[in-house]
């Protein structure tokens, strides 16, 4: 049996990928380092860049690739959730949220664990499986339900600064798209702002300072010779979220 999530604080093997991205970014991963090539218009960098701080700079450097090279398997996951599709009966809503919960309450719990204490304030801010609870409880009618539900033994390695803030790029960025979840799923179920969709809702009108916020401290925190190993990370983050609740979704009757 796999060991417990929340202790998995430890390397995770590479495989071969290769990734070929827009913005003339190339990149090839093999068993024992990352290799990559990014080519850059010199001209237009520079303008981009006048008279901001390394700080900025560095976090276009991150950010980017986090974006550009995951963006394949995130849209992946996108296309197995269709989470903004017309059909959606309640009960598969709920099977949803089930799932979520059984990836977010443990992955919270190991973001904690392998956190530096100093940004343990900055991560606690941002906890969400107490909102998925909630929307359970009101929706099952079972102030209890969460306690019965399954959750994730495996989850990606997190040894390293560089490979919490990759993890945590893929569920901060989801609140992203969370804002036009929140209100669709309650158009469909007939809930109110908040209650039924919190998880989804998540910052509400703080969304777009919280994202700010989590750009500017992975930045300041995640040190150059780090970003490989956060976009292992997110793409292994990216995965594990696709194969856990893609089983969800399978049970539907869906292909994930």
């Amino acid at each position: 049996m796999p060991a417990p999530a929340a202790v998995l604080c430890r390397s995770m093997p590479q495989s071969p990928r290769t990734v070929a991205t827009p913005f003339a970014v190339s990149s090839m991963i093999t068993r024992h380092r990352r290799v990559s090539c990014i080519r850059v218009n010199i001209p237009a960098f520079a303008r981009q860049t006048r008279g901001k701080p390394i700080e900025w700079i560095m976090q276009y450097d991150l950010l980017s690739r986090l974006k550009i090279e995951t963006a394949e398997c995130h849209t992946r996951l996108e296309n197995a959730l269709d989470l903004m599709r017309l059909e959606w009966p309640r009960e598969e809503y709920v099977a949803l949220l089930e799932g979520f919960y059984g990836y977010v309450a443990p992955w919270e719990h190991a973001v904690a664990t392998c956190l530096p204490a100093r940004l343990r304030d900055f991560f606690e801010g941002r906890r969400k499986a107490s909102l998925i609870a909630s929307d359970l409880a009101l929706l099952t009618g079972d102030n209890n339900h969460s306690n019965g539900v399954t959750k994730i033994e495996q989850l990606p390695a997190m040894d390293s600064i560089g490979r919490v803030f990759g993890s945590m790029y893929v569920m901060e960025g989801s609140t992203l798209g969370g804002r036009f979840i929140a209100p669709h799923v309650a158009t469909l179920f007939g809930l109110q702002s908040g209650f039924g969709n919190a998880y989804f809702e998540a910052y509400g009108l703080r969304t777009g300072s919280m994202w700010n916020a989590f750009r500017e401290t992975a930045s300041a925190n995640v040190p150059p010779e780090q970003h490989d190993e956060a976009l292992d990370a997110a793409i292994a983050t990216f995965d594990g979220l696709h194969g856990w609740l893609g089983e969800v979704r399978t049970g539907w009757g869906a292909t994930a």
